[in-house]
């Protein structure tokens, strides 16, 4: 009841804007002429197809879509239909061409939104590294991995045939969604076969799937996750369903989890001392993710770096390591 009282007070602002289906919402024609800036959604929002830095997004607790540019404004809010229409206009309006060659989906972590990407996404932009850096919010505290990894199959469908390739790189709970994702059907009955390693030969949810790099992933469950969130309810009210999935649910996650079906690194982050950044994980850590945890079978590589959880995201040796990997042959 606390949970549901405390997303109708966030939610009642776009519910007002969005208005009733068949009456007329008075600030939809003012989103075209004057474009609202928004935070680009960390709690709610999802993205669910892209045009270049063009993106619609969908609210996860109600049904109502908003078309943001690059600089997260929103020039649209309403249904789906509306966003599309929209955005089809712009695009007739500013010449944009269709998306044409390859494509990089970036996946945030736990907790945040596209921003903490970003220092990526504007690098392997300034490198040319693919035709289309796609930078990805969606609402991690308010779903589970599986909805998280059905809006990720939405986003790749939404792409057009023309891009080709498709690559992955992806941060701590975005690895994990990624790997859901490229781990079987998605469906709520699916569990690993037991020979997981075979089974990925034998599944791709898309021909164009290429490489995927995971950064900091917690490929075997988060014991911080499973400590600090436990089974207090506020914290589990805070966290959502994939704070627990992370922790004290992680046996039950873990089945349906298997070996992505493609060619796939990990980047870890730790002291290299043995102890690592948080005294509340055992052995080496980046302060939220245990080293030795972000292993995964299958993987072509492990790369350590001495850096903390977040401290990757800025640090262009990884982000070298992350072209490397995605740009091999």
């Amino acid at each position: 009841m606390l949970r549901a009282v405390f997303i109708f007070a966030l939610l009642l602002s776009p519910l007002r804007l969005a208005g009733q289906e068949n009456s007329r919402n008075p600030l939809k024609d003012l989103d075209e002429k004057i474009p609202v800036k928004t935070t680009g959604g960390i709690l709610f929002w999802g993205d669910v197809l892209f045009l270049d830095e063009w993106h619609i997004q969908k609210n996860t607790a109600l049904n109502v879509f908003r078309l943001l540019d690059g600089d997260a404004d929103q020039h649209a809010l309403g249904s789906f239909e509306d966003c599309k229409k929209r955005l089809e206009k712009i695009q007739a309006e500013k010449g944009i061409l269709p998306m044409n060659g390859t494509a990089v989906i970036i996946m945030h972590g736990f907790g945040c939104n596209a921003a903490v990407m970003k220092d990526l996404a504007d690098w392997m932009t300034e490198k040319k590294t693919h035709d289309y850096v796609l930078n990805v919010t969606y609402p991690s505290t308010m779903q589970s991995i599986l909805e998280h990894a059905k809006m990720l199959d939405g986003i790749v469908k939404n792409l057009p045939p023309t891009v080709k390739r498709i690559d992955f790189a992806a941060h701590s709970l975005g690895s994990i969604v990624v790997r859901r994702y490229l781990s079987g059907p998605l469906d709520e009955k699916w569990r690993v076969p037991e020979n997981r390693l075979n089974a990925r030969k034998n599944f791709s949810p898309d021909p164009r799937i290429g490489r995927l790099v995971m950064l900091g992933p917690p490929n075997n469950g988060s014991e911080l996750a499973a400590k600090l969130i436990g089974k207090s309810s506020v914290r589990r009210f805070l966290t959502g369903q994939s704070g627990d999935e992370l922790g004290t649910r992680w046996e039950e996650t873990e089945k349906t989890l298997g070996i992505p079906c493609c060619p796939f690194a990990v980047v870890a982050g730790g002291r290299g001392d043995g102890r690592g950044y948080s005294t509340l994980i055992p052995g080496d850590d980046d302060g939220v993710v245990r080293t030795e945890g972000t292993k995964l079978e299958g993987a072509e590589k492990w790369i350590f770096f001495n850096v903390g959880h977040t401290e990757m995201l800025v640090d262009e040796k990884v982000f070298e390591e992350v072209r490397k990997f995605l740009l091999q042959k």
